[in-house]
């Protein structure tokens, strides 16, 4: 995977996770400084070869909260009846 594939991932990922101001939190998630991950869009540093599995796994563990804050979520609204 190059880097033009890497950052279209890159940006996908983190906009759908993070909408507009994705890359300071993506950059939090991937444990670099928001810098990096600027250098990254703008081509001033190659992105790190192993980038789009660090993003599944960001996707991986993002889906995994979510699916147990629905379970949450889900059981609350069966204790008051408040379900649609």
């Amino acid at each position: 995977m190059g880097d033009n594939e890497h950052l279209e991932l890159l940006r996908l990922v983190g906009e759908a996770l993070y909408g507009e101001r994705w890359q300071a939190p993506i950059a939090g998630d991937l444990g670099v400084s928001d810098r990096a991950v600027r250098y990254w869009i703008s081509a001033a540093n190659p992105c790190p070869e192993d980038l789009g599995l660090r993003l599944l796994a960001i996707v991986v563990r993002k889906r995994e909260s979510l699916t147990g804050l629905e379970r949450v979520v889900l059981e609350r609204l069966k204790l008051t009846g408040e379900r649609s």
